[in-house]
């Protein structure tokens, strides 16, 4: 399976500022929209994307991590495992995720919802499975010790007070990092209403 799974990964994790928006739009335009909502369906929808926004600010609030790899490949010069990685190991692909989810949540069709976080949910374990297998050579029994104690994805809360002893976070690092997502996320959100009306 990680045969299979680490070229997709590469590929994505090249491709993914012109691949996800393309995804995004397709499922957008390809499956009619829902112009009615289920009661509070905006609001969690709304709410998920900003949660997906804070998860990521979270991460960089206590690292300055570089996202875009060597040459739009992974690379590391250190194994983070503190911070929010002490609580997941791909917690900036968490918020992407949870991102999605109210994206495609906001679009109101149940296909859309399901086959959206089905694709993406898809790309970013394939991306996990190519950055685990670089992070697994180079880091070794480090990494190996990182993943028994940390899980891949689903936050292990009970970590966090070990994970962020010590630490201090920078909300001025989190937003000035993050601007670009934020900015995308509001203008995802517009989009998608004002598609929808």
């Amino acid at each position: 399976m990680a045969d299979t799974m680490i070229p997709i990964g590469k590929f994505f994790f090249k491709w993914r500022n012109l691949t996800f928006p393309m995804i995004v739009i397709g499922i957008y335009v390809g499956i009619t929209p829902s112009t009615v909502l289920a009661s509070g369906q905006s609001y969690l929808a709304i709410s998920l994307v900003i949660l997906g926004v804070l998860i990521r600010m979270s991460v960089v609030g206590f690292f300055n991590v570089a996202r875009d790899g060597d040459n739009k490949t992974a690379h590391a010069d250190e194994l983070f495992t503190r911070g929010m990685f002490g609580i997941s190991r791909n917690s900036l692909y968490l918020g992407n995720l949870t991102t999605y989810f109210g994206i495609f949540l906001l679009h109101g069709a149940p296909l859309a919802l399901v086959a959206g976080f089905a694709i993406f949910l898809f790309i970013y374990y394939a991306i996990i499975f190519s950055e685990e297998a670089y992070l697994s050579e180079k880091f070794s029994d480090s990494f190996t010790t990182y993943c028994e104690n940390v899980p891949r994805l689903l936050p292990k809360l009970g970590n966090w007070t070990k994970a962020t002893s010590g630490m201090a976070f920078s909300w001025k690092r989190a937003v000035y990092s993050e601007y670009n997502v934020i900015g995308q996320s509001i203008l995802v959100v517009a989009l998608a209403f004002w598609y929808k009306s």
